[in-house]
């Protein structure tokens, strides 16, 4: 509300300039703001729902409104989410993966087509969730983003076969995901048990290194992969040469062997670099973030519009990474921006969460802790009846 004054002096007629907007020309706060991104993006609510939602309140706002305030929120955080893209960059160490997403096209015979969100994930020095949109699976896109990159990259396959590092020479190079190469041998069961639980041992026993190097230090973590996960790695190795001479190539459990034998240089170079994961599942687990919400909003309304989602779920991603309130985080995010903040470094997740502890959902972290204690003790189980039946 601004209320206009006339002067009795003949001064005219004064009113207070409207206070910044996320929309131009828009009547909205930025607490309504940071509630739609929040309801679209992180809690997975389409504009259709958040219509009724909304309308409950006494706010009835159409769709193409509702897509007007995403996009001015884009327009916002684009700024933050090019900072989150260049830390990430500089780290040196990321996991990357993709997904297909349903591009509304005019154009396009069906009026649909499959376009891709890649989600690049920075480990320890620069925890935070990147996405980029493109509208194919070309190897241009990453290789795009990628272009100013130099480290390591935890990746599946295609990463590799798809030459997403070609041109590149020494700048990038792949580490690929053991669990891709596990789970085809946990496919394989159906047709070879024997032999495919063999293999599914040496995985164990590998996981179960990982598992004791939790808590150390990069230099530690390595030191542990190169003494014990090394000779295992040398085992499973001698083991699918000879596997692989009998093996039918076409059946399940030779396409696992060929999908070792094919990457294996790829999936071993996790052991030398501690900082780097054994596999990829962490990025997986963080794309369905952007998947879940798939199954509720469908389809991509515009090739616009793959931008400036990717730019909203880079922000939200990397703020629920950080076990923020997703909505309070927006809600004072927008609003400095909206005025022109300068430092944008004070935006950042992990810095804005240390000025805002009482953001922090903490339970967060409390259930993560609990689901890996329950892990490391069935695993701790496992491990002790194998010890007990050697003995016997």
């Amino acid at each position: 509300v601004r209320p206009k004054y006339a002067c009795s002096k003949k001064h005219g007629i004064q009113q207070a300039e409207s206070p910044p907007s996320p929309v131009p020309g828009g009547r909205f706060d930025f607490g309504l703001v940071a509630q739609v991104v929040t309801s679209k993006t992180a809690d997975h609510i389409p504009f259709y729902r958040q219509q009724d939602i909304l309308a409950r309140s006494g706010l009835e706002l159409s769709r193409s409104t509702l897509c007007d305030i995403m996009a001015g929120a884009a327009r916002l955080l684009a700024p933050l989410a090019a900072l989150l893209r260049q830390r990430l960059l500089e780290s040196g160490w990321l996991g990357a993966d993709d997904t297909p997403v349903r591009l509304l096209d005019g154009n396009h015979p069906e009026g649909v087509r499959t376009a891709r969100f890649w989600l690049f994930r920075g480990l320890a020095s620069a925890r935070y969730n990147v996405f980029d949109f493109h509208e194919s699976r070309s190897r241009d896109g990453p290789a795009e983003f990628l272009k100013t990159f130099r480290g390591w990259v935890k990746v599946d396959a295609y990463g590799v076969e798809g030459g997403v590092y070609l041109g590149s020479g020494e700048r990038i190079r792949a580490s690929c995901c053991l669990a891709h190469a596990r789970r085809k041998f946990d496919e394989a069961k159906s047709s070879q048990p024997t032999l495919a639980a063999e293999a599914l041992a040496f995985f164990g026993q590998l996981y179960d290194i990982e598992d004791r190097a939790g808590d150390f230090s990069a230099e530690a973590r390595r030191a542990l992969r190169q003494g014990e996960a090394l000779p295992v790695l040398t085992k499973l190795r001698a083991w699918f040469d000879e596997q692989g001479k009998q093996a039918l190539p076409k059946s399940r459990f030779g396409e696992a062997l060929g999908y070792l034998r094919n990457q294996w240089t790829a999936l071993t170079n996790y052991v030398q670099d501690g900082r780097l994961p054994i596999d990829n599942n962490a990025t997986e687990r963080d794309l369905r973030a952007l998947t879940i919400g798939r199954k509720n909003w469908l389809f991509i309304g515009s090739p616009e519009a793959g931008p400036r989602a990717a730019i909203v779920y880079t922000v939200v991603a990397s703020a629920a990474r950080h076990d923020l309130d997703v909505w309070a985080y927006l809600r004072d995010a927008l609003q400095r921006l909206a005025i022109g903040e300068s430092d944008l470094t004070q935006l950042l997740p992990d810095v804005w969460a240390a000025a805002h502890p009482e953001s922090i959902r903490a339970y967060r972290g409390r259930e993560r802790e609990a689901r890996a204690n329950s892990q490391r003790a069935r695993r701790q189980r496992r491990r002790a009846l194998a010890r007990a039946a050697t003995r016997r």
